[in-house]
């Protein structure tokens, strides 16, 4: 039942962030940590709703997000490795991360090497979203401040990029500066 509540909770959340962030705002310090608490694996729905909300918060706080970076990756980073994990979780985790590089790519691009292959194994399947173009936006400034990141994993990357059916331009000239 408590896990049905923070399900629900943390959808509302996101759902809010995208639609009217300026609610969330005066209580966005409350919130944060009990969304990075909330990013257990073993709690699947859970788990998925808060990395989602904080995927969504990311993109409307910007910078503001930056003190909550690195407790947010130390614990999403580890969940894009964990094996047999559902489909959902991976692919909202690694659109989070994405977009935790959007706003911080300082603080998310030293990791690079512990995340990218699963990254894009996971977001290689997905529809061409707005989700999506923030997630590559925010790997490919990442990329540009630690290249040597991907070298290892640089044919999963081509194939992440080659997944996509129409990249907006601005993501194309991202692309091109990369590769």
């Amino acid at each position: 039942e408590e896990a049905d509540v923070r399900q629900s909770a943390y959808a509302l959340v996101g759902d809010l962030a995208k639609a009217c962030p300026g609610v969330l705002l005066p209580a966005f310090g409350q919130m944060m940590p009990l969304l990075i608490a909330h990013l257990n694996p073993e709690h699947v729905s859970v788990c998925n709703n808060a990395a989602w909300a904080v995927g969504e918060l990311a993109v409307k706080v910007g910078t503001e997000m930056r003190p909550y970076v690195n407790e947010l990756i130390a614990q999403l980073v580890p969940i894009m490795s964990r094996p047999n994990l559902n489909k959902s979780l991976l692919e909202n985790t690694a659109i989070t991360i994405g977009r935790l590089g959007l706003v911080a790519p300082d603080l998310v691009a030293p990791l690079l090497e512990q995340f990218i292959q699963p990254w894009c194994n996971s977001l290689r399947n997905i529809r061409d979203d707005v989700e999506k173009e923030h997630a590559f936006r925010g790997l490919c400034e990442m990329i540009k401040l630690n290249p040597q990141g991907v070298i290892q994993h640089f044919v999963h990357l081509c194939d992440a990029i080659a997944s996509w059916q129409e990249a907006p331009a601005e993501l194309n000239e991202l692309f091109r500066q990369i590769l």
